[in-house]
């Protein structure tokens, strides 16, 4: 990518399915070298396929896409929010950048974008999930100012036990 300067970032629409359905794909195939031993990311396509086509049709998610004029969609982020004691919260649950697209400034335009709605909708704070192991996100959100505030615990369950 020349730089950042033909990155734009709009709200996604529905024909940007495809495109975000590769990039969920994409996340999937990084996250499984991260964490192997979670369930979802064996999940097949199809399901991320899916996933991308519900969160387009959902009215309580909000999708931006970063595109550029050259390799059209190279990134999203998916967001939604949630009524806190404090006030209202704006919950990233993906940030997604085509890895060919990284350091080029997109994760940081769609954040940006991110806030700058969060901010209209009246959410008085911004949060993400982070895996452990994925320490280029940390240092990502670490240098835009988010702090670690909570470590979030998981569990597989099985039927029976």
């Amino acid at each position: 990518m020349d730089g950042q300067s033909d990155i734009a970032v709009r709200d996604a629409v529905v024909d940007d399915q495809p495109e975000i359905a590769r990039l969920y794909i994409e996340l999937r195939q990084h996250h499984r070298l991260l964490e192997a031993r979670s369930l979802r990311y064996e999940l097949g396509d199809a399901v991320w396929e899916l996933e991308a086509r519900r969160a387009l049709q959902n009215p309580d998610i909000h999708l931006l896409v970063a595109e550029s004029e050259d390799e059209g969609i190279v990134g999203f982020v998916r967001l939604s929010l949630e009524e806190k004691v404090w006030g209202v919260s704006c919950e990233v649950h993906a940030l997604v950048v085509e890895e060919s697209s990284r350091s080029a400034g997109v994760g940081w335009r769609l954040m940006r974008a991110a806030e700058s709605w969060a901010v209209a909708q009246g959410a008085k704070g911004i949060r993400v999930n982070v895996l452990l192991q994925n320490a280029g996100a940390r240092a990502f959100y670490e240098r835009e100012g988010y702090l670690p505030i909570a470590l979030r615990y998981g569990k597989p369950l099985t039927p029976g036990e």
